[in-house]
């Protein structure tokens, strides 16, 4: 072979290495500005979805300001599906949930499980004062909702007991509260039966005294809260248990019957002359169920 054939070879080889570099030289490039293209267009996106998900919560305020507070739940909903690390949109989210929790929970009558979810809202945004403010609505009915179901089971126990005046003040107080609350028009509904009964009731024991005041026939049954000290003692006994108090010296009770197995008692804690002295509690109690309930001295009413 000669000299210059074996010249003309390498100068193919040099040439053919050169354009194998510049290929490689140019594919890495390629790729680096492949991955600065991808790098710009994910977090340009991602600036666009948290854009997107920052009017979404504005949507979701307004529409909590209008009282579209389910609206504003799957508005949220979309919003955090935008941007997870918005914390501004995942409290709200979660107020609006526990919202509409107790909403749902006060609609069924159950004042506990809607006060446990008000109780979670949280106050720190600033900008949610109108969903505060809807929340501290639904308390207010959920005290009254309680209220009503007080009222209405002593003015039901007063009734069964005969203890027909008592009976007609709880059933008083039912009926001032709001009746746009559905269970406190339920139960208002329900009061209406036991008036009847009432009603009914205090008409026959008028008819029957007027009939008996017109015969010279004596009765020889003893008035209602006129006890025996043995039957006084026994139902001081039998409400101890029944209530809780233990049988401690420097107590002293005061017993009136005022229905059939119906009874109130005063509980006083006596002083240092081991004379009646201050009040403990004013306590109905029902002999025959066994159910207490103590007089709430601020509100006026026997609760359980």
């Amino acid at each position: 072979m000669t000299l210059q054939l074996k010249i003309k070879k390498s100068l193919v080889g040099v040439v053919a290495v050169l354009m194998l570099v510049s290929l490689a030289a140019c594919s890495s490039t390629s790729k680096q500005s492949g991955n600065a293209h991808s790098s710009s267009t994910s977090s340009k996106s991602e600036k666009t979805n948290q854009q997107k998900a920052a009017v979404l919560y504005m949507k979701a305020q307004k529409q909590i300001e209008d009282g579209k507070t389910d609206n504003a739940l799957a508005t949220l909903k979309s919003a955090q599906k935008l941007d997870e690390t918005n914390g501004k949109v995942s409290e709200l989210l979660s107020n609006v949930q526990n919202y509409l929790a107790a909403k749902e929970a006060l609609n069924n009558g159950d004042t506990t499980s809607a006060n446990s979810s008000l109780a979670k809202i949280t106050s720190e945004q600033a900008n949610s004062s109108t969903l505060k403010s809807q929340a501290k609505s639904l308390g207010d009915q959920a005290t009254q909702l309680q209220n009503a179901k007080k009222y209405y089971q002593n003015a039901y126990d007063a009734v069964s007991n005969g203890y027909y005046e008592t009976a007609t003040a709880d059933l008083a107080l039912l009926n001032n509260l709001s009746s746009s609350i559905s269970g406190v028009k339920a139960l208002q509904d329900q009061g209406k039966a036991l008036t009847s009964q009432i009603n009914s009731a205090t008409s026959n024991s008028s008819a029957s005294q007027n009939s008996s005041s017109s015969t010279t026939t004596s009765s020889s049954s003893e008035p209602i809260g006129n006890l025996t000290d043995k039957e006084t003692d026994s139902v001081i006994s039998s409400f101890q248990s029944a209530a809780g108090i233990a049988n401690q010296a420097g107590l002293s009770y005061g017993v009136n019957q005022i229905g059939t197995n119906y009874y109130q008692i005063e509980v006083r804690q006596n002083n240092s002359s081991n004379t009646v002295g201050s009040l403990t509690g004013m306590y109905r109690y029902n002999a025959q169920t066994g159910s207490v309930s103590k007089l709430n001295t601020i509100s006026g009413v026997y609760e359980k």
